[in-house]
């Protein structure tokens, strides 16, 4: 059974705070006691030092809290001690047990400095000494030190009613912060099942944490996705237009190329059908050639070389006048040169496409191309379309070819806005007062306008 994050939470946080209290309950019980004496008697020698050197009874009690008490050694040891005694009454510091034994004074005859702790018994309290020599006294400072294993008792007991208050103020608040916690991620969890059986919710969630910054990367994962699903969508009703488009434009020669063969086995050809037959396998080439091509516009060859971009439209328009016929083509621009970093051979079939396009399908006699500073190339003519909604799709003919001796496939306007998008640029058509006007802007960071 899986755990909620609310039970280990709680878990956690109380294990932690067992363990943390279970270290101070051993370090207050067998540790403390031992450092404490440690303390107290490091304290009773820094005393003795500063008497041995400046003598002053006074100021070494004073500072070190501490009793100082002289004695004869050359009294017996009953005398010696009872006259120690009686100076710790004087002091208002009354022992059951304290005892200077005789090896602690031939110790101190040695000039041995020597320390003793005396364990009061049920006074719960001990006391600590030492004994040096000075001349023919027995020089004794000691301090009082309460039974530190009493109150690290109690302290214990504390601490452990402590520990068990604690433990339920953890629950209870753990409690109260897990379902603060776990509300945004259970809708984070929705979100994310949502997403997955691809509906693509937002999850609206503002904590200010890093729960929120989650929030967000899921929103926006989301908003990818459901864009990504609408392209591929889009792409797969692309696919099957095209798909359709194409069937379309290969039945028409196949049919004319069956009727025409079979024509030639009956005998029937006059002299034309062989002709006819090739002209419609070199419209299907044709067909298929810009179909592949059409297909290779996703390909990015990143064959980048430096170009002016004035001179690459005038060299197609020479290769058109020609043929134009009774078209004309008016180019006016207001730059002289505009270098431009990308793939020429893609850019080269893009303005190919665009002029030979508006001389095949214009109605007028006049078709205007101009280029500005900005950046932007527009070519504009006369038409007798309607609606342009379709115009970037693959396959779609407006209307039949005006001049014969260009052919149509439909495939040209999508493979340039295909193109023009690969290379980062935009393009954009509009019909206004029956004239059809195309705008590519060839503005990004690798174009140099020079004037």
């Amino acid at each position: 059974m899986k755990r909620k994050i609310g039970t280990k939470l709680t878990i956690y946080i109380t294990l932690v705070v067992i363990i943390t209290f279970s270290i101070s309950l051993t370090i207050s019980q067998f540790f403390l006691p031992k450092y404490y004496l440690h303390q107290l008697n490091q304290k009773v020698t820094n005393a003795f030092s500063v008497y041995q050197e400046f003598e002053d009874k006074s100021l070494v009690e004073d500072q070190f809290d501490v009793t100082i008490l002289s004695v004869s050694l050359k009294d017996n040891i009953n005398v010696l001690n009872e006259n120690l005694k009686q100076q710790l009454a004087r002091e208002h510091i009354a022992l059951n047990k304290f005892w200077v034994s005789e090896e602690v004074l031939q110790k101190v005859n040695e000039d041995k400095i020597v320390g003793k702790v005396y364990n009061q018994g049920k006074q719960k309290s001990s006391f600590i000494a030492h004994y040096s020599k000075d001349d023919h006294q027995l020089i004794m400072i000691g301090a009082s030190m309460a039974n530190f294993i009493e109150i690290a008792n109690f302290i214990n007991r504390f601490n452990i009613f402590f520990l068990i208050v604690s433990i339920l103020l953890i629950i209870i608040i753990t409690a109260f912060l897990s379902r603060k916690l776990t509300r945004p991620l259970n809708e984070l969890k929705k979100v994310a099942k949502e997403i997955g059986e691809l509906d693509f919710k937002q999850a609206e969630i503002r904590t200010g944490d890093e729960i929120e910054d989650l929030a967000r990367s899921i929103n926006k994962m989301s908003k990818t996705l459901e864009k990504a699903q609408q392209d591929l969508s889009k792409r797969n009703i692309d696919l099957k237009q095209f798909m359709i488009g194409l069937t379309h434009e290969l039945k028409t020669p196949l049919a004319l190329v069956r009727v025409y063969s079979s024509g030639i086995e009956d005998g029937m050809d006059d002299g034309t059908y062989l002709a006819t037959i090739n002209k419609q396998v070199d419209r299907m080439e044709k067909i298929i050639t810009d179909m592949l091509y059409f297909a290779k516009t996703e390909e990015n060859d990143s064959n980048k070389t430096n170009f002016d971009l004035i001179m690459l439209i005038n060299e197609i328009l020479d290769n058109y006048r020609p043929i134009q016929g009774e078209k004309q083509i008016y180019f006016k621009t207001e730059v002289t040169e505009f270098m431009l970093t990308t793939e020429q051979d893609k850019v080269h079939f893009i303005f190919e496409n665009m002029i030979s396009n508006a001389v095949k399908y214009a109605s007028g006699n006049e078709i205007q191309i101009f280029f500005g500073r900005d950046g932007v190339f527009e070519i504009s003519n006369d038409t007798t379309l309607t609606d342009i909604s379709r115009i970037w799709q693959p396959f779609h003919v407006g209307e039949s070819s005006r001049d014969k001796n260009f052919s149509g496939t439909g495939l040209g306007l999508a493979t340039v806005k295909s193109l023009v998008e690969q290379l980062g640029y935009s393009a954009q058509a509009t019909l206004s007062n029956s004239k059809i006007i195309f705008k590519i802007d060839f503005v990004n960071h690798d174009c140099v306008d020079m004037h």
